[in-house]
C-alpha cells in the first residue's frame, strides 16, 4: 500500500483530503501546508497527519525519505512556481513519483492581460482610479509602490494574521482591508466595488476553483480587469484525474 504525502495550497487539496477521507484512505496520507490558516481550513479532515510550516527542498526531501511516501501529490497553487520546483526536485532525489494537479484556465473578453505585478502596478500609476487588489497577500509590498497606493487601494486577502499584517506593513488603512476568505459571487464583487467607490479589479488567472470567472465578469459591467498571467505553462493533471489515481492506490 502505497503512503501519499499532499502539499496543499488550494481548496483541490482540500477536496482531495476529503476525498481520501471519504475512500477510506486517510491513515495513508499526509497533507504539508505552508501557513496555520492552511491548517485551520482543514480542520473537517480526520485521520490525516498534518505538517505545519514553509519547507524548503532538503526539507522535503528529508521528509519523503523519513516517512517512506511512495506517491507525491504537488496541489499546490498556480503561482507558487518556487514551491513547485522544490516539490519536483526533491520528489527527483528520492525517486518517487510526484504528480502536479493543475487548474484549468479560464478566459473572457475585455480583460487586460499582463506577465507581472510590476506591470500590474505600472498600469496602476498611469490611472487615478480607486482598485481592488484580490492577487493575495505577498503581492502587496510590489503594489505599495503605485501612485497615492494607501488611498487608492482597497486589498481582500484571506482572514489569518499574516495577511492583515502584510496588508498593514503595506501602508493600508484598516479601513480599506478585507479579510474574508472566497472565492466570492459576482454579485460581492460588484457590492464590494460599489461599496468602496473602485472602478479597476486586480487578479490571478485562478481558474474555476478560485472563483476566476466572477471576477472577469465584472468587465461587462464596466469595470477594468487587470489579469496577472500565470508564470508558464503548466503540465499535469486536472483534479478529477488526480482523484481518479489515488481511487487505485
Amino acid at each position: 500500500m502505497s503512503r501519499i504525502l499532499i502539499f496543499a495550497g488550494t481548496s483541490e487539496g482540500h477536496e482531495l483530503a476529503r476525498f481520501l477521507m471519504n475512500e477510506g484512505k486517510a491513515l495513508q496520507a499526509d497533507i504539508c501546508v505552508a501557513t496555520d490558516y492552511g491548517e485551520v481550513v482543514l480542520d473537517d479532515i480526520e485521520g490525516m497527519r498534518i505538517f505545519t510550516g514553509r519547507l524548503d527542498e532538503k526539507a522535503m526531501e528529508d521528509l519523503i525519505k523519513t516517512e517512506g511516501y511512495g506517491l507525491i501529490v504537488d496541489a499546490t497553487h498556480p503561482y507558487a512556481a518556487e514551491v513547485t520546483a522544490c516539490i519536483s526536485a526533491a520528489a527527483a532525489k528520492t525517486g518517487e513519483e510526484v504528480i502536479r494537479l493543475v487548474r484549468e484556465e479560464e478566459t473572457a473578453e475585455g480583460l487586460e492581460y499582463v506577465s507581472s505585478v510590476s506591470e500590474a502596478a505600472e498600469l496602476l500609476s498611469q490611472s487615478t482610479e480607486g482598485f481592488l487588489l484580490t492577487t493575495g497577500a505577498k503581492e502587496l509590498k510590489d503594489f505599495s509602490q503605485v501612485r497615492d497606493f494607501s488611498e487608492r487601494a482597497v486589498a481582500r486577502v484571506l482572514p489569518s494574521e499574516m495577511s492583515l499584517k502584510a496588508c498593514l506593513d503595506a501602508g493600508l488603512p484598516p479601513k480599506r482591508i478585507i479579510c474574508m476568505q472566497g472565492p466570492f459571487t459576482r454579485e460581492m464583487n460588484v457590492a464590494t466595488m460599489e461599496q468602496y467607490g473602485l472602478e479597476t479589479l486586480v487578479t490571478k488567472s485562478t481558474g474555476r476553483a478560485g472563483g476566476f470567472m466572477n471576477k472577469a465578469d465584472l468587465a461587462d459591467d464596466g469595470y477594468r480587469v487587470i489579469v496577472i498571467g500565470r508564470p508558464e505553462h503548466e503540465s499535469g493533471y486536472t483534479l478529477d484525474e488526480v482523484k481518479e489515481r489515488l481511487r487505485t492506490l
